[in-house]
């Protein structure tokens, strides 16, 4: 759950939501409204889709204690249901409840035992061409009444596979490593990939593959952020130097002193997301909980929070550079980084 854990982790106490969102208005004299707050991410590539609802609440004083007590933030199981709505064109297509559950969450803001959640399978059930419209209903005697809603589009992907070139070079290389055609220590790889329709970000990654003992192990590198201004683009870009790269898998890895095999193995993610949680990372960036003078991007109709969509597949599978060569060799550096790789 890439760009979820993201939102946890930058997501504030839903007072701060309450009282700093975009296009809500605060009096501290007005009656009480019951407000919900949203965050959910869709993922087509994700077996299960997760829902993460909770209420505003007002608080004269500490923010925060009454924030730990579940009657504060937490709706009553039962009291709310969530489901998805699948639109192709303006015609519902497919309809996905949502069931309660209650999950422990390890990191993030929600972190905490028994974190009351939604959760639907919805393997198969994402495609490429459909919209999606999250509903939110409070269950009453009388039925079902309406209590937000919000709509986002899905990023596609293209049938096209990403390319890894030489810098100042137009050919297409078949092995991800550090090249120019001088020879430079600073060299970098340029890793360019063909635009999803819907995107705004891409977060490209590589994964590096080694072995300890009997055991294939993995670590993902990110690479620069590439946050496009362009939908009609046709292509994305981003140089990720050989001394960046190996700088931060040392990093990762000096702490661990088992002798590692190179496995000559690496694959190139994109983590890809839309337009609303584009928006809504730009909205918390560079903010601290104790700052309320920023607005908080919601696309939430009756209510705030996000709904948003992203993409975290594998893009494509390379073969790793090998070569001893001291200049170029991406072999000769791994074994002179300090990280036991053999």
């Amino acid at each position: 759950m890439k760009f979820l854990h993201i939102i946890r982790s930058l997501a504030l106490p839903c007072v701060l939501l309450c009282l700093a969102s975009c296009d809500v208005e605060f009096s501290p004299n007005a009656q009480w409204k019951d407000v919900p707050v949203i965050y959910c991410v869709l993922d087509q590539d994700d077996d299960t889709s997760w829902v993460r609802v909770q209420r505003c609440y007002l608080e004269d004083g500490d923010i925060y204690t009454p924030a730990r007590i579940s009657d504060s933030t937490n709706y009553p199981q039962g009291s709310i249901s969530v489901r998805l709505d699948v639109y192709h064109t303006n015609n519902i297509i497919d309809t996905i409840p949502f069931t309660y559950i209650e999950k422990d969450i390890d990191d993030g803001q929600f972190a905490a035992s028994n974190q009351p959640m939604f959760y639907a399978v919805t393997t198969g059930r994402l495609t490429n061409a459909e919209s999606y419209q999250l509903k939110l209903y409070k269950n009453t005697d009388a039925g079902r009444e309406l209590m937000a809603e919000a709509a986002t589009l899905p990023v596609i992907p293209p049938d096209r596979s990403p390319i890894i070139r030489d810098i100042g070079d137009n050919h297409n290389r078949q092995v991800f490593g550090f090249y120019d055609r001088s020879g430079s220590d600073n060299s970098s790889c340029h890793i360019e990939w063909y635009t999803y329709k819907n995107a705004r970000v891409y977060q490209p990654r590589v994964r590096f593959y080694y072995g300890v003992n009997n055991d294939t192990l993995s670590i993902d590198l990110m690479c620069g952020r590439v946050r496009t201004q362009s939908l009609s683009a046709t292509t994305q870009s981003t140089n990720y130097s050989r001394e960046t790269f190996l700088t931060d898998l040392k990093g990762a890895l000096e702490s661990n002193p088992a002798a590692k095999k190179y496995l000559k193995s690496v694959d190139i993610y994109l983590l890809v997301c839309n337009e609303d949680l584009n928006a809504y990372m730009i909205s918390m960036e560079n903010r601290t909980d104790a700052d309320q003078s920023k607005q908080i991007y919601t696309n939430v109709t009756g209510g705030l929070g996000i709904f948003a969509a992203r993409s975290t597949h594998v893009y494509r599978h390379f073969a790793s550079d090998s070569s001893l060569t001291r200049n170029v060799g991406l072999y000769y550096h791994l074994k002179n980084l300090g990280i036991n790789m053999n």
